[in-house]
């Protein structure tokens, strides 16, 4: 089977990470032939290239976004809407069996697909209905209401994000698979190994990009709280953007009084390492339609201190680590009641270590993805 996936994006963040694992079950394990379109150059080709997949660039447009302003939406989804013949040409002339869309925010491969009549798979990875970075000159609910309806599958990464759509495009029910995104699991004995061992709370980090969303507003307003109360904590903000954003960040610091202990980060290749040394993962996102920075926390045998919103619910409902209202007065006192008590750090740590372990052991969902596709091209007349 020759599958087309679709990336929004050429950069190498949770949801490429995601796609780059997808690919390499269907390339490494199934056999399948896989190319990836990516509308620019950027690092994800080289990790698609290394597992086997071929890539090709064509340029889009997305019909989401966070600068999608009404006059800009407007814009930008023409943009989307004209890039479909390019996709539909590309199309004709490979003909796959199936094309797969790996965002919601990117229209131009489901259009084209259906125009070609092929197959269309299209996973949700975004809170489509509330989260604030989604802005689009089309309302949001339309938008579901067109996943659903151009797909011939639907695929999204949780339950949260399946009530979002199924609220708004009731009519997806049928051909709708929750299936989370596939993390490779680590070896457990790398884990004890590089895991920083204490039995107090000291360093946190918070992996995202900057935006009141992920929530870096937050977690520097706690640790201002925190060194008022007398506790200072170390903070990493990795993976913020743009210098812009992380001069903001910065300032913010200096505001709050903690410029000394917050430690900004455009990103890193190795997210492993920065869990591995630190006490605790911050996951401060209030509409976090998965959370694949928590699962690999725990993978790493590190706690998460997370806000009760979204899909981090779900992940740490089995334990692993505390969960506190999404505003950061509740994450201050949350982080000096965990810090005072090292029967706690100790208790989060072993919970995180039992998570890892069983995390660890469990089949990985790319597999599940992949059959997904293969039942539905062999139900394909």
């Amino acid at each position: 089977m020759h599958i087309l996936f679709v990336s929004h994006s050429a950069d190498l963040m949770g949801a490429e990470r995601s796609l780059a694992a997808l690919v390499r079950e269907a390339v490494e394990i199934r056999g399948h032939q896989v190319t990836v379109s990516l509308p620019a150059e950027g690092p994800l080709r080289a990790e698609l290239t290394r597992v086997g997949a071929a890539v090709v660039v064509l340029p889009t447009r997305l019909w989401m976004g966070r600068r999608h302003t009404a006059l800009v939406g407007l814009v930008r989804s023409g943009q989307a809407a004209a890039s479909v013949p390019r996709y539909w040409r590309y199309l004709r002339r490979t003909r796959p069996d199936l094309v797969v869309t790996n965002s919601a925010v990117v229209p131009a491969g489901a259009i084209a697909a259906r125009m070609a009549r092929i197959q269309h798979v299209w996973t949700i990875r975004e809170s489509l209905l509330t989260n604030p970075s989604l802005r689009s000159a089309v309302p949001r609910r339309i938008i579901a209401r067109l996943i659903a309806s151009l797909a011939d599958g639907l695929v999204v990464i949780s339950h949260y994000v399946a009530g979002q759509l199924l609220s708004a495009a009731p009519a997806g029910r049928p051909k709708l698979r929750v299936i989370p995104p596939s993390v490779a699991p680590r070896a457990m004995e790398s884990v004890v190994q590089q895991r920083r061992n204490t039995q107090e709370l000291k360093r946190l980090v918070l992996l995202g990009r900057y935006s009141a969303e992920k929530g870096q507003a937050d977690a520097i307003e706690a640790l201002g709280r925190c060194v008022r109360a007398g506790l200072s904590l170390e903070l990493k903000l990795v993976g913020v953007g743009d210098p812009t954003a992380q001069r903001a960040l910065r300032a913010l610091a200096q505001e709050h009084g903690v410029g000394h202990l917050v430690d900004v980060s455009e990103w890193t290749n190795d997210p492993q390492a920065l869990y591995s040394e630190a006490d605790a993962t911050l996951m401060l996102s209030r509409n976090e339609a998965y959370g694949r920075v928590t699962l690999e926390s725990l993978m790493s045998g590190t706690p998460v201190i997370g806000f009760r919103a979204g899909a981090t619910t779900e992940i740490l409902a089995d334990g692993g680590g505390v969960l506190v209202e999404p505003n950061s007065e509740a994450l201050a006192r949350a982080l000096l009641a965990v810090a005072e008590d090292r029967e706690t750090v100790g208790r989060l740590r072993s919970e995180a270590t039992r998570r890892a372990r069983e995390l660890n052991s469990a089949p990985s969902s790319a597999p599940t993805f992949i059959s997904y596709l293969e039942e539905l091209q062999a139900s394909c007349p």
